[in-house]
């Protein structure tokens, strides 16, 4: 069994992929995050008003974001909480993202607040559930 720090540092590292793969719009990258064959995968992502379930719906929605988005700039994760409760973990976090539209009508950015809730398949941590909402007022 791996100990919690270890747990902590793998997690974090997928938060990081997390980060990047937005931050460069890698679309593999952000697909590699998921338990593909778990089958009660959910995305709620804020901009829509149903939630995604299922893998090829997530994988449908990362693989449009070049339709909406040319490139991204910056992305970065704060408030981070993370906790392990044996083969589950949670983390949540609130983030910004810069970037450049695909129609050519200048920057987007969007903050939010996330929650992923990931769990342990054969040794590895992947994601199982986001949830994603606009920050509220300040």
């Amino acid at each position: 069994m791996a100990s919690v720090d270890t747990d902590r540092q793998q997690l974090t590292a997928l938060l990081e992929q997390y980060r990047g793969g937005f931050e460069s719009l890698d679309v593999a990258k952000l697909q590699a995050l998921w338990d593909r064959e778990y089958p009660q995968l959910l995305y709620v992502a804020q901009e829509r008003a149903r939630a995604i379930r299922g893998w090829v719906g997530i994988s449908q929605y990362y693989d449009a974001l070049r339709t909406h988005l040319e490139r991204g700039s910056r992305m970065s994760l704060e408030d981070l909480t993370l906790d392990v409760m044996g083969e589950v973990a949670f983390a949540f976090f609130t983030y910004r993202f810069e970037g450049e539209r695909a129609d050519g009508a200048g920057t987007f950015t969007n903050d939010g607040r996330v929650s992923f809730v990931f769990h342990r398949k054969a040794g590895e941590w992947r994601a199982i559930h986001y949830h994603e909402s606009a920050p509220g007022p300040r």
